[in-house]
C-alpha cells in the first residue's frame, strides 16, 4: 500500500492544498497595482515594479540615473521580485533569487536574468 500511487494520506492533503494556496498567493500578485504609478517617481539608487496592462516591470535606477526595465517574474519560478534598497538588488521571495539592476543573476536558484522589457507607453 505504500507504494501504490492512487493511496491517500492526510499529509499529502494538506501538502497538497499549502502548495496550491501558494501559487494562487503568487497569481494573486499579479492582479495587484505595482509599488510605483510612473518611472518619473524613481529616483537615483531607487527601484520598484510598474503595473503595465497585464504586465510587470522591475524598474530601477543606478546611482548615476541609468534606468533598467526588466520582467518583474523571476526567471526560476515564476514568483515576483521586489527591490531591495538596502542591496540595491531585485529579490525573490519564493526561492531566494538575487538579481543585480540590470537583470543578471546575483545568486540563484535562478540561472537566467530577468527578461529586459521596453518602456512602457506613458515614457520615461
Amino acid at each position: 500500500e505504500v507504494y501504490d500511487p492512487s493511496r491517500n494520506t492526510p499529509s499529502g492533503v494538506i501538502n497538497y492544498v499549502r502548495e496550491n494556496l501558494s501559487a494562487v498567493k503568487n497569481l494573486a500578485g499579479y492582479l495587484l497595482p505595482g509599488d510605483l504609478k510612473s518611472l518619473a517617481e524613481l529616483a537615483p539608487g531607487q527601484g520598484g515594479v510598474l503595473r503595465d496592462g497585464l504586465r510587470k516591470i522591475a524598474a530601477c535606477r543606478d546611482m548615476a540615473g541609468k534606468l533598467y526595465l526588466n520582467s518583474a517574474v523571476c526567471t526560476h519560478s515564476g514568483c515576483e521580485v521586489a527591490w531591495n534598497s538596502t542591496e540595491q538588488c531585485w529579490d525573490c521571495c519564493c526561492h531566494g533569487s538575487h538579481f543585480a539592476p540590470d537583470g543578471i543573476v546575483l545568486n540563484g536558484p535562478a540561472v537566467g536574468r530577468l527578461n529586459p522589457v521596453d518602456a512602457p507607453a506613458g515614457g520615461t
